[in-house]
């Protein structure tokens, strides 16, 4: 007996236990009072334990009080749980109505002077139990009184009688036929029970058993349930895993070995991951428009060769046409007339497009597979960031000899651009870093924003990201910087956070939303705009040397992938897909400090004759570790991280030394132009440095020439020609580079302290272009009425030359007269120059 009480009091104690964690965590109230109710079973079965063990008639009696208690207290518990796990709406009231009967039959119960129960002659029986144990059982007549309990009992099970037809209505089946079982159970120990109690039977009280048996039925659930949330999200872990690999392996992919390369090992990379047979990445033919020709193909795994295909008939129409189409199974029955997919018995297709400068499809990015898709929610995640990516740099490819983004302002919404929100992301990161504070960067996307530009026509989307532009301008303020950053992409940044950061996230997301989410007026169209946001802080999220723009685009593209309309925090496990932009800072590092490879090299500046009357300064890096690496890959890591002082310092001491050496050897030496970026140029420091620096070597500053681009003066005007002043009174003289690409004004240029202005080598590029060469010749007139020496870049062909001069350009500098020297090489150009004139 003892043992069988012991075992269901253990049973009792696991179920509140676990019912009561798994209540509170999912906030099912009448789990925990399912989990009360326990503990009540529990000194239930202990009471009964003593009431059947104990000797004494005295002790017996009390002890049956606190038996019969527990029964009373069950009563209220029962409608409670039943009435909140159906969602009776009167569970309150009905819970009240139990309470006020039975805590006065409680009451009475305990303080009256004879048991209710066994009344005022009641006797102790001892019997053998059905265990072989000798127990005790009062016997004798109850009160008056003791019907109430059966009346509460009747009305108790009629009440759950109720709940379990509630929950048969509900479609809970199987919820229904445990309590009417519990019930029916119920019904047998209370028999049971009265047979004891009438010396008719060596049971022993079992009336708590139907409940414990039905906790260990739920009990059983919530570990069934526990168990199917472990196994999704374990399935979510590796589908993350595997996610995380390939996006890894997609930033690692470069372009440095040419366009083909790059597309070869990004399709390679598709075809491992997505198992396809057939892995394409093709474009609109632009001989045949009706024909698509693939640029690579993937069979197996194995590349193969390009071929081109008809559109007509072919899922890749309605991609071309649409957007993503997929097909789970029989492509080859819905488009019977691409016979490609009915000779390789292909089931099953998912094709993404390739979007263009003008924002239409060019072309399409297609999985086949011959056996039908069965889960490929994730296949078309990768599918389309790779569609994305290809799209990307294909427009990278398409605009490389066009696009020079050199302003700080978007030309459409006349928010900062990307260039200013990055500076202005560094500058913020190394004032909170020395203040020991956190700041937020949030990157916003507009959820379906091509489908617009497809529906209504790229000028009505343009408008769009103009009016939130405009509606975003306005929600600025101290301490909240706001740019846009793509076409479809704004960025804002809260600078020093002092609150809780998740909730201050959500605040602004919530009110960004609401920014987005009204109605844009296009005329007579009324067009909705969703979003999605990717959040990081920083410095704290993040490592010293980490792209923080690229955490955040991570961050949106986990948002994207969770069904958008929703923001998410930048996972810093995601660090590891930036190893190879801090490899390169490492290792640019490593350069700075002398061992791999860092040289400087001049290009001479000519007259018409080829008489070398300066030479401009260019930083090459012939890393012993990666080869050659272009400026234009480690130059903005530098820019991004700070490295850049350094790294201008240290150009800067080689060019100074250089001079000091020529000087020495007595070489009839020219002025040295040296390149300086926007952020060496509003270093105080760096200015300061330069000008001690000439001083102490005793070099003549006319020797030393700063060049500078548009967009690196397009800061506070009243610092940039304090800042240039101080430069010219130094005797150091100012050039200003790539002139034209930019977007300042010319009475903001009038009133810069300038010396020479180059003309940018696109310009020269384009002279074959009529308006072009208009554009020169006014490039060339205003530097002459500015009184600046005029310098063109890039010349390349006698032509260029010839054309520019008729036009009044009197100095060059290009590959027509020589490509950048060396030291030693240029050191023997001067000497050869001197020798000769």
């Amino acid at each position: 007996m003892a043992v069988f009480y012991s075992i269901l009091m253990c049973v009792n104690l696991i179920c509140a236990a676990s019912i009561l964690l798994s209540g509170i965590s999912k906030q099912k109230h009448h789990f925990s009072a399912l989990a009360l109710l326990n503990v009540l079973l529990f000194v239930f079965h202990w009471f009964c334990f003593e009431l059947l063990s104990s000797d004494d008639l005295n002790e017996s009696l009390l002890i049956s009080k606190f038996h019969l208690t527990c029964i009373i207290l069950g009563f209220p518990l029962y409608v409670f749980i039943f009435g909140l796990w159906t969602d009776y709406k009167h569970t309150k009231l009905a819970t009240s109505l139990a309470l006020g009967f039975s805590i006065p039959l409680m009451f009475f119960n305990l303080w009256s002077t004879s048991s209710l129960r066994y009344g005022e002659n009641a006797q102790l029986i001892e019997y053998s139990t059905l265990f072989s144990d000798t127990a005790y059982i009062l016997s004798g007549d109850g009160s008056i009184y003791y019907s109430f309990i059966h009346l509460c009992y009747a009305i108790a099970t009629l009440f759950l009688i109720a709940c379990a037809v509630r929950f048969y209505k509900r479609g809970q089946a199987d919820l229904a036929i445990v309590l009417i079982l519990t019930i029916t159970l119920q019904i047998f120990t209370s028999y049971v029970g009265y047979l004891v109690d009438q010396q008719r039977s060596s049971w022993v009280y079992i009336g708590g058993i139907p409940i414990s048996l039905l906790s260990l039925f739920v009990l059983g659930t919530i570990i069934c349930g526990f168990k199917q949330q472990s196994t999704k999200l374990y399935e979510q872990l590796l589908e993350k895993e595997s996610l995380h690999t390939i996006f890894s392996k997609l930033v690692l992919i470069s372009n440095e070995e040419g366009q083909d390369k790059f597309y070869q090992e990004s399709i390679a990379l598709l075809s491992e991951y997505s198992d396809a047979d057939y892995v394409l990445f093709g474009l609109i033919d632009e001989d045949h428009p009706q024909k698509i020709k693939t640029r690579v193909a993937f069979y197996n795994n194995q590349q193969i060769d390009n071929f081109t295909y008809e559109r007509e008939g072919s899922p890749c129409e309605n991609v071309l046409s649409f957007d993503a189409c997929v097909h789970r199974s029989g492509v080859a029955s819905d488009f019977p007339k691409d016979v490609m997919l009915k000779d390789e018995g292909i089931e099953a297709y998912i094709g993404y497009p390739i979007v263009g400068l003008d924002k239409n499809a060019i072309g399409v990015l297609v999985l086949l597979f011959k056996a039908p898709l069965r889960s490929e929610l994730a296949l078309q995640t990768v599918t389309d960031v790779m569609a994305t990516r290809l799209s990307a740099e294909l427009r990278r490819e398409m605009l490389q000899t066009e696009l020079r983004a050199s302003a700080y302002i978007d030309y459409l919404t006349q928010l900062p651009n990307r260039i200013k929100l990055l500076r202005f992301i560094n500058k913020t990161k190394n004032e909170v870093t020395a203040e020991e504070n956190h700041a937020l960067l949030l990157l916003i996307d507009l959820d379906h924003f091509g489908e617009i530009n497809r529906k209504f026509g790229y000028e009505v989307g343009d408008k769009v990201v103009k009016i939130i532009g405009e509606r975003l301008r306005s929600y600025a303020a101290d301490g909240i910087f706001i740019a846009r950053c793509s076409g479809d992409e704004f960025a804002v940044v809260i600078s020093k956070v002092r609150t809780d950061i998740s909730q201050l996230a959500h605040v602004h997301w919530t009110a960004v939303k609401a920014i987005i989410n009204q109605t844009c007026l296009v005329g007579s169209r009324k067009i909705n705009v969703g979003c999605s946001m990717g959040a990081v802080v920083f410095p704290s999220q993040l490592n010293s040397n980490i792209d923080i723009v690229g955490c955040a685009e991570h961050a949106l593209m986990q948002a994207k992938e969770q069904g958008r309309n929703k923001y998410t925090f930048f996972n810093p496990s995601l660090l590891s897909e930036m190893e190879h932009a801090r490899a390169i800072e490492s290792d640019l590092i490593n350069a700075i400090d002398g061992q791999d490879g860092l040289d400087v090299y001049y290009q001479p500046k000519v007259n018409r004759n080829g008489d070398i009357i300066g030479a401009e300064a260019l930083l090459r890096w012939f890393s012993q570790k990666r080869g050659t690496v272009t400026p234009l890959e480690f130059i903005p890591i530098a820019e991004g991280s700070g490295v850049i002082h350094a790294l201008g310092q240290w150009v800067l001491n080689r060019v100074l030394s250089d001079l000091g050496e020529w000087i020495n050897n007595d070489v009839n030496i020219t002025p040295i132009s040296i390149n300086v970026t926007a952020s060496q140029f509003e270093d105080d420091e760096f200015i300061d440095a330069l000008i001690t620096q000439v001083k102490q070597l005793e070099i003549a500053p006319n020797l030393i020439e700063l060049e500078l681009t548009e967009s690196g003066l397009l800061i506070d005007k009243n610092k940039a020609i304090d800042t240039l002043t101080k430069v010219r009174d130094s005797g150091i003289t100012i050039a200003l580079d790539d002139f034209g690409t930019g977007y300042s004004s010319l009475s903001y240029l009038s009133e810069l302290p300038l010396d020479v202005l180059k003309i940018d080598k696109s310009f020269v590029d384009g002279l074959d272009n009529e308006r072009n060469r208009e554009l020169v010749k006014a490039i060339i007139a205003i530097s002459e009425s500015l009184d600046l020496t005029n310098i063109a870049e890039g010349t390349e062909t006698i032509e260029q030359v010839d054309l520019l001069t008729s036009y009044g350009c009197k100095y060059f500098q290009g590959y027509y007269f020589s490509k950048p020297l060396n030291k030693a090489a240029f050191e023997t150009l001067l000497i050869n120059e001197s020798k000769t004139s």
